[in-house]
Protein backbone atom coordinates (compact mmCIF):
# COMPACT_ATOMS: atom_id res chain seq x y z
CA UNK A 1 0.00 0.00 0.00
CA UNK A 2 3.27 2.32 0.10
CA UNK A 3 5.70 1.11 -2.45
CA UNK A 4 2.82 0.16 -4.89
CA UNK A 5 0.91 3.21 -5.40
CA UNK A 6 4.67 5.32 -5.49
CA UNK A 7 5.87 2.41 -8.52
CA UNK A 8 2.57 2.80 -10.41
CA UNK A 9 2.93 6.76 -10.61
CA UNK A 10 6.40 6.42 -11.54
CA UNK A 11 5.54 4.18 -14.18
CA UNK A 12 1.93 4.85 -15.60
CA UNK A 13 1.47 8.32 -13.45
CA UNK A 14 -1.15 7.54 -11.58
CA UNK A 15 -1.34 6.89 -7.95
CA UNK A 16 -4.39 3.99 -8.00
CA UNK A 17 -5.74 2.46 -10.63
CA UNK A 18 -8.13 0.32 -8.73
CA UNK A 19 -11.75 1.01 -7.83
CA UNK A 20 -12.91 4.06 -7.78
CA UNK A 21 -10.33 5.22 -10.25
CA UNK A 22 -10.25 2.31 -12.49
CA UNK A 23 -10.55 -1.57 -12.66
CA UNK A 24 -6.43 -2.03 -12.80
CA UNK A 25 -6.71 -5.84 -10.91
CA UNK A 26 -3.77 -5.81 -9.67
CA UNK A 27 -4.62 -2.51 -7.27
CA UNK A 28 -7.96 -3.97 -6.49
CA UNK A 29 -6.58 -7.46 -5.22
CA UNK A 30 -4.46 -5.76 -2.97
CA UNK A 31 -7.64 -3.37 -1.72
CA UNK A 32 -9.47 -6.54 -0.97
CA UNK A 33 -6.34 -8.09 0.69
CA UNK A 34 -5.98 -5.25 3.19
CA UNK A 35 -9.38 -5.00 3.62
CA UNK A 36 -10.17 -8.83 4.60
CA UNK A 37 -6.62 -8.10 6.76
CA UNK A 38 -7.67 -4.72 8.66
CA UNK A 39 -11.38 -6.60 9.20
CA UNK A 40 -8.92 -9.39 11.03
CA UNK A 41 -7.43 -6.92 13.16
CA UNK A 42 -10.04 -4.96 13.61
CA UNK A 43 -12.19 -8.43 14.92
CA UNK A 44 -9.33 -9.73 17.49
CA UNK A 45 -8.82 -6.57 18.79
CA UNK A 46 -10.72 -6.96 22.07
CA UNK A 47 -11.57 -11.21 21.96
CA UNK A 48 -9.16 -13.60 19.80
CA UNK A 49 -11.49 -14.31 17.06
CA UNK A 50 -8.77 -16.94 14.94
CA UNK A 51 -11.40 -17.43 12.66
CA UNK A 52 -11.25 -13.79 10.93
CA UNK A 53 -7.41 -14.57 10.84
CA UNK A 54 -8.39 -17.80 8.80
CA UNK A 55 -10.45 -15.84 6.58
CA UNK A 56 -7.67 -13.37 5.20
CA UNK A 57 -5.18 -15.78 5.18
CA UNK A 58 -7.44 -18.01 2.70
CA UNK A 59 -8.62 -14.65 1.07
CA UNK A 60 -4.74 -13.50 0.55
CA UNK A 61 -3.93 -17.08 -1.04
CA UNK A 62 -7.09 -16.85 -3.46
CA UNK A 63 -5.24 -13.37 -4.19
CA UNK A 64 -1.92 -14.81 -5.08
CA UNK A 65 -3.14 -17.73 -7.36
CA UNK A 66 -4.51 -14.90 -9.96
CA UNK A 67 -1.55 -13.51 -11.95
CA UNK A 68 -0.08 -10.57 -10.87
CA UNK A 69 -0.88 -8.47 -13.97
CA UNK A 70 -3.66 -9.83 -15.24
CA UNK A 71 -5.95 -6.97 -16.89
CA UNK A 72 -3.07 -4.52 -15.26
CA UNK A 73 -2.50 -1.24 -16.58
CA UNK A 74 0.08 -1.52 -19.61
CA UNK A 75 1.82 0.88 -22.34
CA UNK A 76 0.81 1.06 -25.57
CA UNK A 77 4.17 1.73 -26.73
CA UNK A 78 2.17 2.85 -30.47
CA UNK A 79 0.13 5.53 -28.83
CA UNK A 80 1.74 5.96 -25.70
CA UNK A 81 -1.25 5.69 -23.77
CA UNK A 82 -1.61 3.71 -20.57
CA UNK A 83 -4.49 0.80 -20.89
CA UNK A 84 -6.16 -0.91 -18.48
CA UNK A 85 -7.99 -4.17 -18.69
CA UNK A 86 -5.54 -4.87 -22.25
CA UNK A 87 -7.25 -8.37 -22.73
CA UNK A 88 -10.89 -7.36 -22.63
CA UNK A 89 -10.31 -4.61 -24.66
CA UNK A 90 -8.70 -6.95 -27.18
CA UNK A 91 -11.31 -8.98 -27.13
CA UNK A 92 -13.98 -6.18 -27.42
CA UNK A 93 -12.23 -4.88 -30.48
CA UNK A 94 -12.38 -8.62 -32.12
CA UNK A 95 -15.97 -8.66 -31.42
CA UNK A 96 -16.87 -5.40 -33.28
CA UNK A 97 -14.59 -6.41 -36.21
CA UNK A 98 -16.32 -9.37 -37.02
Amino acid sequence: MILGPLVQKFAFGAFWTGVPFGWDLTDNKTLIAVLFWILAVVMNLKKERPVYTVLAAIVLLLIFSVPHSMFGSELDYGTGQVTQGLILAFLFRKKKNS
